[in-house]
């Protein structure tokens, strides 16, 4: 297809887009007529990243039930992020950048003869499409419920960052579970220049309550990171707001730190959190060791800030003490050699950041067998080189 006709197929898909604000079926149905698929329909992954669900006003006569994200075409087009074509079916994964939305699910009569140079540009302004009028509208977040999403729950899904997101140079995923109740975890990160800035963070109690002081501590290291100020002083600073608010019995512990992107270099505190775990050259190295201050709320001040020299393909993992301490039905702990243990597997095995967490994610949950008591929060930074 020549230049100009790709060009009439994004102003066409503009075009619906603007005209409206709810009804993203339209939206799909009109990406699937400009790739000439007889159908089309959105699948939205859950809160979990554990299953597919369809668009809520795009439920069809044979299309009631979604696909399993397990043993299915849809489910391993969204893991493994690539397109894949079952008779005339045709599954194309939906992500802005590494946040996976879901899959594009088509009946598609002949789709090996659409343009290669249209297929990414048309799915790519769907993703934007889609990523825009979730400002507008509940049908993408009423869609990725699977069970009901506690008000401490929507709370803290409403604070986070997008789920994950990659560069050349750098990976950064996070994870929350039990996703539909999560109470005191959080994580947040930034790109800005050359450096990635993170923290992930655990409030103490459970939950409305610890998302209260979550919310106050994740927004006041925004806060002192979009004010320029250092490590130090959005430890201070989040720890005195803290304490104003909540008085002397509430805390936070957690780890906050940057990325400089071109010499590789990790700086980060610890804030009386479990230490994260190192993968280089596909094996464990080690903890990464920082003298640990008190938890912010509680009148500290820094011991250390670390600093780390990360290699390309290095990969750091950041949790919280509900991954370690989840506890099997013969009350054994998950346990560090066991997490570094599916780290190790997970790099060799080539997946992805995102895809690595979401799969420990499940684990971690199917290792529990009746439910977390506490949650269990991941982040996971891949360093690619300069």
């Amino acid at each position: 297809m020549e230049d100009h006709s790709v060009g009439a197929a994004l102003v066409a898909l503009l075009d619906v887009a603007s005209a409206s604000t709810s009804d993203l079926a339209s939206i799909v149905g009109a990406v699937g007529s400009i790739l000439g698929a007889r159908s089309a329909r959105l699948l939205v992954a859950d809160y979990s990243l554990n299953s597919l669900r369809y668009l809520a006003n795009e439920i069809e006569d044979g299309h009631g039930v979604p696909p399993a994200m397990e043993g299915t075409l849809a489910g391993r087009a969204f893991s493994r992020g690539e397109t894949l074509v079952s008779g005339d079916r045709v599954c194309v994964p939906v992500s802005e950048n590494s946040e996976r939305i879901g899959v594009l699910e088509m009946d598609h009569p002949a789709w090996e003869e659409v343009p290669e140079d249209l297929i990414d540009p048309v799915v790519r302004i769907l993703t934007l499409i889609l990523v825009s009028k979730r400002r507008y509208t509940d049908a993408m977040l009423r869609t990725r419920r699977t069970e009901e999403l506690s008000l401490a729950a929507e709370m803290q899904w409403g604070l986070l960052p997008p789920l994950s997101c990659t560069t050349p140079k750098v990976s950064v995923s996070g994870i929350l579970e039990p996703a539909y109740s999560i109470g005191g975890d959080s994580f947040d990160f930034a790109f800005n220049a050359d450096m990635v800035e993170f923290g992930i963070i655990d409030a103490v109690g459970h939950g409305m309550s610890a998302v209260l002081i979550s919310t106050v501590a994740i927004n006041g290291l925004r806060n002192a990171r979009r004010e320029g100020r250092g490590l130090e002083s959005a430890y201070a600073d989040t720890g005195r707001a803290i304490a104003s608010q909540f008085g002397d019995d509430a805390f936070v512990t957690g780890q906050i730190g940057s990325l400089d992107l071109p010499s590789g270099n990790l700086s980060w505190l610890n804030a009386g959190h479990p230490l994260p775990l190192l993968i280089r050259n596909g094996a464990y190295a080690d903890e990464l060791s920082c003298r640990p201050s008190i938890p912010m709320g509680l009148g500290g001040t820094v011991k250390e800030v670390a600093v780390e020299h990360l290699q390309a393909g290095d990969c750091v993992l950041f949790y919280t003490d509900g991954v370690t301490e989840t506890r099997s039905a013969d009350g054994d702990q998950f346990g560090v050699p066991r997490l570094v243990d599916f780290l190790v597997r997970a790099v060799n095995d080539g997946l992805a950041p995102v895809e690595t967490l979401r799969s420990l994610s499940a684990a971690i949950l199917a290792y529990s067998g009746t439910g977390l008591s506490d949650d269990a929060t991941l982040v996971m930074i891949e360093y690619h080189g300069p």
